[in-house]
């Protein structure tokens, strides 16, 4: 049997810091290649969430946010992301959450949702599971700009091409790992979207 089939077991849990982030300090035990390991890790977690890919089919547009993000400041970089409109679940179901989230952050409305699976940006220390999802909008968004001033969210929107989103997730325009994934799992499934217009 393989060792990946041995459930670690939770031994210890210490609370360390309560806030609108929660970070816990678990010890864990394996059994690993005939001996017992025994780990310490410290976890942040602040909720799962959710986040979409809005696509028109028709017109082979899709939309990307540009939203304001402190940790890439702090290394150097403007601070300025591109990615897809996402956010916490807070007791919501995963579809209902993107769809606001589409909403909210990029003004269109959302139907026939579909999933594309979940994805773990930082497993070793966050606990954070995003839902991702693509699903069609038919009329541009109703502002070149969204999000939540009561969130103090600065959030740009911008309809493009989808073959344009396609080639900016493959060269790295988009660094935003959950978006990132989201566009690659679409274009998979679906190339057809991402072809240019005209064919």
């Amino acid at each position: 049997m393989s060792a990946a089939n041995t459930k670690p077991r939770i031994v210890a849990e210490v609370p360390l810091f309560r806030g609108f982030i929660r970070v816990d300090r678990y010890t864990l035990q394996a059994e690993w290649k005939g001996r017992t390991v025994r780990m310490d890790r410290e976890i942040h977690f602040h909720g799962h969430a959710a986040a979409i890919l809005p696509v028109d089919p028709g017109r082979r547009t899709g939309i990307l946010i540009r939203q304001f993000r402190v940790a890439p400041l702090l290394d150097g970089e403007s601070g300025w992301l591109w990615e897809i409109p996402a956010g916490l679940l807070d007791d919501e179901a995963p579809r209902i959450c993107a769809a606001r989230e589409a909403e909210e952050e990029a003004g269109v409305a959302i139907g026939d949702i579909e999933a594309l699976g979940k994805s773990y940006a930082s497993p070793g220390l966050v606990r954070e599971c995003v839902e991702l999802f693509w699903g069609r909008y038919s009329t541009p968004p109703s502002s070149a700009t969204g999000g939540l001033d009561e969130e103090a969210e600065l959030i740009e929107v911008h309809e493009l091409p989808m073959s344009e989103i396609g080639r900016m997730a493959e060269n790295g325009d988009i660094t935003d790992s959950k978006s990132a994934v989201a566009i690659f799992r679409l274009k998979a499934r679906r190339p057809d979207l991402f072809e240019t217009a005209n064919g």
